[in-house]
């Protein structure tokens, strides 16, 4: 039983933990770590914040033409900006009626705001009889979606 003891008490005074050294190593270690994965980490949240707000505006886009496509309603024409805040707007003569087709769809364009850098770039959206067409190239990638042609220079 003594020896029991005495092997239990050698163990406590050799335990002592870690090295001051060896903390800083770890944090050395996780400092790295951290300043590898972290770009990559915010490549893939603004990834999925473009994904997401191409979602909100395409489904916005498909409640116009659906609308348009309504035997009830004439073909609705005209822009839809999104604003450098993230927002929508409508510009008049037209845009209360493609403001209207969204929210007949069951959308609140209040609700639909914008996060990701390349959508809060801002662009005109334009509905016409021949299809929609969107003014920044950029946006009109995430949409999947045409620009406008550009003019032959002179």
């Amino acid at each position: 039983m003594n020896k029991l003891r005495e092997v239990r008490d050698e163990k406590k005074l050799d335990n002592k933990g870690f090295s001051l050294v060896e903390l800083i190593i770890v944090i050395a270690i996780m400092a790295v770590l951290i300043g590898v994965l972290a770009p990559q980490y915010l490549k893939y949240v603004e990834k999925s914040r473009v994904s997401a707000d191409a979602d909100q505006i395409d489904a916005c886009i498909s409640a116009v033409e659906i609308y348009s496509s309504d035997p009830e309603h004439s073909v609705v024409t005209g822009e839809m900006e999104i604003k450098s805040d993230g927002t929508l707007n409508f510009p008049a003569p037209d845009g209360p009626n493609i403001k209207t087709a969204i929210e007949d769809a069951g959308i609140n364009t209040a609700n639909v705001t914008v996060k990701s850098k390349t959508f809060t770039e801002g662009c005109i959206i334009k509905f016409t009889t021949e299809g929609v067409t969107v003014s920044n190239k950029n946006i009109a990638k995430a949409l999947g979606r045409a620009t406008p042609p550009t003019p032959p220079t002179p």
